[in-house]
């Protein structure tokens, strides 16, 4: 029994000494790395794996140091060694996320994912991934259609990458692309809260104006036959607004707000009634002096 006892006393230490041991190797690596000492945290960061090489800490600094020294092959040794050790790679690439944006230096972090991911195909379809959200959040539009298209080759059905190539593609400017993209989003998932929200603000826009458009017309036109414009704002709202309204309305039900509240009530107010024309100011007679 005193053996037993005497055994685990002496397990319980060993493990403190090592516990400590490692936290001191933590502290010393996050020093290093917070005064920017890339080589310095390169070399914690080993000793600290050999220690505990089921942690994340050691491979996330290994990674963005490596990155300020543009040593590629080290970036690739310590993604490799992570995966072989069975470090989760989602762990590991939010960590390196966290890091560079304690730096803030988003730029670090962007090359780290395109360096893993030319130098590591098997990674590609994850880091893609990681490379998409952050481009879609630095709304940098071209790279965020280029990294959807390669993930969309793959897996053409998935909704999210298509609704985030959407959004690129309208803050580009190819509306018409990006609303086609969107309809087809809605055909397969018509209770998509984004997708009705989106599609009903632009296509109610687009309604005001092509029935503002309609008014102006009929006021500028001095022979305009009433029948005519307001057939014309009556085919608007039977099919363009009721459209709308529709998807607005869906949007409504989904998650209530006073926004789409207020965009409901002012489509449903539009009514075929022609603006009042102006009456013109009857010229006076101007006597002629004798």
């Amino acid at each position: 029994m005193r053996r037993f006892i005497y055994t685990l006393l002496i397990l319980s230490i060993a493990l403190s000494s090592f516990a400590t041991s490692y936290e001191r190797r933590l502290a010393r690596m996050n020093d290093h790395f917070d005064h920017a000492e890339w080589n310095e945290v390169l070399q914690e960061t080993q000793k600290m794996i050999d220690l505990k090489p089921s942690d994340v800490e050691p491979y996330s600094a290994a990674l963005v140091a490596a990155q300020f020294l543009d040593d590629i092959a080290t970036e690739n040794k310590y993604l490799k060694l992570s995966q072989n050790n069975r470090v989760h790679i989602d762990s590991l690439l939010n960590h390196v996320y966290i890091r560079t944006k304690q730096l803030h230096n988003a730029q670090v972090y962007e090359k780290l994912l395109v360096n893993l991911k030319t130098n590591n195909r098997w990674l590609a379809r994850v880091l893609n991934i990681y490379l998409l959200d952050f481009y879609n959040f630095a709304r940098k539009t071209k790279e965020t259609i280029t990294i959807a298209n390669e993930l969309l080759h793959a897996t053409p059905e998935n909704l999210r990458f298509k609704k985030i190539k959407a959004n690129a593609l309208f803050y580009q400017g190819d509306e018409k692309e990006a609303v086609e993209l969107y309809e087809n989003i809605l055909q397969k998932d018509s209770s998509d809260y984004e997708v009705l929200t989106f599609l009903g603000a632009y296509y109610a826009t687009c309604d005001l104006m092509a029935i503002k458009e309609i008014n102006t017309t009929y006021l500028n036109d001095t022979s305009a036959i009433d029948s005519v414009y307001i057939h014309q704002k009556q085919l608007i709202i039977d099919t363009n607004i009721a459209r709308t309204l529709t998807l607005l309305q869906a949007a409504q039900e989904m998650q209530p707000s006073e926004h789409l509240k207020n965009q409901i009530k002012q489509l449903s107010d539009i009514t075929s009634q022609l603006p009042t024309r102006p009456e013109k100011k009857k010229a006076g007679k101007h006597k002629v002096a004798k």
